[in-house]
């Protein structure tokens, strides 16, 4: 008896885990395109530092340069996108989205300061670790006190490029499994119409992750290692546009708050 239950559980099991595997496999057939986008992008990025010498690809990764730039129109345009899925649906999870994707843009090149010219208000400039316009570089909110030192522990949890990794990392992976695996999550997901990425894409989160821990632990100059940073950030940004483009594009396809596998037959 007790043969036969076991027996019994571990067929029940493996086909679980059989189905599962299909129907992951299924979404990243059905989103090749978005998958190989973002692929050809980390890989064309992080390549930079095969096929170009040292100072070109320091160099592109500098302040008001190519990579921090891509970073702020990744995050305008998908704002733009998921502003006008507002506008279609009136969802204000995704409006909420969208007005942080706005500010992050903003706060990517310093809201346009070193393009005009403005001067960093007072009341600013003494609390900020590199006196420009921005919140991300405040004190209490970058890598740095205000000497130049790197924070440790705790002091870190601020920290706004720990906060954006954390944010894609929780959104982008952790809430579609749960939303796929657990019933409580579903169900509250489709409630609020949480607006749930695809894993298929979201996975390239923690791809550009660990693939920038990997490079930035093993370039040795400055101007390099502030350049893998740059492109870490701007291809964080395109994944999340990835992730806009097809909210929009399976607005009357996907219901918002639902993982895509759900629809996939």
């Amino acid at each position: 008896m007790t043969e036969k239950i076991s027996s019994g559980l571990f067929f029940q099991t493996s086909k679980y885990i059989m189905n599962t595997i299909d129907r992951y496999f299924k979404e990243f057939k059905y989103l090749k395109t978005y998958v190989i986008s973002v692929f050809l992008v980390l890989i064309g990025s992080y390549s930079v530092f095969l096929f170009f010498n040292d100072d070109i690809a320091a160099d592109l990764g500098r302040e008001d340069h190519f990579f921090e730039w891509m970073t702020a129109i990744y995050l305008f345009v998908s704002g733009v996108i998921l502003f006008i899925y507002f506008l279609k649906t009136r969802n204000y999870f995704i409006l909420l989205l969208s007005i942080i994707l706005f500010f992050g843009s903003g706060e990517e090149i310093s809201w346009g300061q070193r393009i005009i010219g403005f001067e960093t208000p007072a009341s600013i400039k003494e609390k900020n670790v590199q006196w420009e316009f921005n919140f991300h570089n405040l004190e209490t909110f970058n890598g740095v006190d205000s000497q130049h030192r790197m924070k440790k522990g705790f002091e870190r949890l601020l920290e706004m490029n720990f906060l954006f990794r954390l944010f894609t990392m929780l959104w982008g992976i952790v809430l579609p499994i749960l939303t796929y695996h657990i019933k409580f999550v579903n169900q509250i997901t489709l409630k609020l119409k949480i607006p749930v990425p695809p894993i298929s894409v979201g996975i390239f989160f923690f791809i550009n992750w660990v693939t920038y821990w990997f490079v930035h632990n093993h370039l040795y100059k400055n101007d390099l290692e502030d350049a893998s940073t740059e492109i870490f950030e701007s291809i964080g940004s395109f994944i999340i546009l990835v992730i806009c483009i097809y909210f929009f594009a399976t607005i009357n396809k996907i219901k918002m708050g639902n993982d895509i596998k759900e629809n996939i037959q």
